[in-house]
């Protein structure tokens, strides 16, 4: 089998679930989330991986983000951390397994795993939302749809998909977002988007992320949607150093790093 050939494979045994199992699963769950939002005139937007054609197995399964009015009575104080809460009793009274992610409350319908991240839409057009850090305790804004055009339109996407299953396969905390800005801003930036460089566009990947002196991991990554949040601040120094050693093992043992 040829290195492309194995790629490709791999790409292959960690393909994502079909959906079509779990439709009136999620029929349901979108039921609910508009009944629970419908004093704010909740929109269910379809977001994270899938829409950017990015999912692998072994990840968060389906994502939505609940789209409220900028005009929308969210509770007193905190308001996005109040929604937050409402939005995680909600769907624990409903449903048998839930917990609370970083921005998002996770449902477990039979082994499909669901992120819910309720949102507050600015004021005006706009596709631009307010959503809940729970790790920071603040707000932060984010615009999904802009998320989703840069990295489907990317022409990297089973170079993400392989760092993502990487990622797994390693153990190693890296959050999505910050690993597609990662390679298309950075490491990937003027590579060849040849679908048949697939070998040589992950190899540079993974020896980029080795190198000891100017790693890509300490460059400075913004989010596109807001100039405030660094992507690369999502990271601290254990973790990234956590990553140079998994990426300088694979170049070690001239593996892969991916079973």
């Amino acid at each position: 089998m040829s290195k492309h050939d194995y790629l490709l494979s791999v790409l292959a045994k960690f393909a994502p679930k079909n959906l079509l199992t779990y439709s009136a699963s999620l029929s349901n769950l979108q039921h609910t989330l508009l009944v629970w939002s419908a004093g704010c005139s909740g929109e269910i937007i379809e977001s994270g991986s899938r829409k950017k054609w990015t999912a692998i197995a072994y990840a968060s399964d389906v994502d939505y983000m609940v789209s409220l009015s900028s005009d929308c009575d969210t509770g007193p104080g905190g308001w996005m951390s109040t929604t937050y809460s409402r939005l995680y009793q909600k769907l624990s009274l409903t449903y048998g397994s839930v917990s609370r992610q970083n921005v998002s409350v996770r449902v477990n319908l039979n082994g499909l795993e669901v992120d819910v991240t309720p949102a507050r839409k600015h004021s005006g057009n706009s596709h631009y939302h307010w959503i809940y850090v729970s790790k920071k305790d603040s707000i932060q804004q984010t615009n999904v749809q802009m998320h989703i055009k840069d990295v489907s339109e990317s022409w990297r996407l089973n170079e993400i998909r392989l760092l993502k299953i990487w990622r797994h396969v390693n153990n190693l905390d890296f959050p999505s977002i910050y690993l597609e800005y990662l390679l298309i801003q950075n490491i990937l930036h003027g590579k060849s988007k040849n679908a048949n460089d697939l070998v040589g566009n992950f190899w540079h990947v993974i020896t980029s992320l080795a190198q000891n002196i100017s790693n890509p991991l300490y460059s400075r990554i913004p989010d596109p949607a807001n100039s405030n949040n660094i992507l690369s601040d999502l990271l601290d120094e254990n973790e990234k150093k956590k990553i140079i050693l998994v990426a300088q093992r694979c170049l070690e043992y001239k593996v892969w790093g991916l079973s």
